[in-house]
């Protein structure tokens, strides 16, 4: 009789864990790998920032008519002052009420585009190189004259999307004109063999 009792206590275990609720964990959606890395000679001093990235654009909203985007990454690093910006113009779409163009255009702007270009103001398209130097005073490309080589190109361009965005990320190479008028009227850097890794944001 005890050996029953014990028996009918084991399966009464069993069958009371057997009813417990067993809550599934899903496996961590994938993440962006997201690059962050730049260096160039400036003046033929190189300078390198990585692992800081920001995201961000400046929109025109339109609600009859074409709206403008301007995408910009910003790198820098923790332990370094300053960094280096890229800036490209303009996207334009017709606006749809969500303040951001539709994927496939954005990716059509950016992938159809490897040479852009420098931009010689807000109204023309082209790419924008900002460096902020150690003391804070921001150096913008400029395209006035010759004075420095000027080239860039997008040597690859992926775009991949993750639970924080849409992303588009690339690879650029880059030589250019800096000007800074608070240096005085005639300042001027060139920047030779630069390269950014890093992606824009689609907000």
């Amino acid at each position: 009789m005890r050996k029953l009792y014990i028996l009918g206590v084991i399966v009464g275990i069993i069958s009371f864990n057997s009813c417990v609720d067993h809550t599934i964990i899903p496996p961590p959606l994938p993440l962006v790998e997201l690059e962050c890395e730049c260096q160039a000679y400036v003046n033929d001093s190189l300078v390198k920032y990585q692992g800081l990235c920001a995201y961000s654009s400046t929109k025109e909203i339109v609600a009859l008519g074409p709206s403008r985007a301007q995408y910009k990454t910003k790198v820098s690093s923790d332990d370094l002052p300053g960094g280096l910006e890229l800036e490209i113009r303009s996207m334009t779409w017709v606006d749809n009420g969500t303040n951001n163009p539709d994927l496939d255009d954005w990716k059509a702007f950016l992938i159809d585009n490897p040479t852009p270009g420098y931009s010689g103001g807000i109204e023309h398209d082209g790419v924008v190189i900002r460096w902020t130097d150690p003391n804070g005073k921001v150096w913008v490309s400029d395209t006035t004259n010759d004075a420095c080589i000027q080239t860039f190109i997008f040597n690859k361009m992926v775009q991949e999307s993750d639970t924080t965005g849409k992303y588009m990320n690339y690879e650029a190479s880059f030589d250019c004109k800096l000007v800074n008028s608070d240096y005085g009227a005639d300042s001027v850097k060139c920047v030779t063999g630069g390269t950014i890794y890093s992606s824009f944001k689609l907000e």
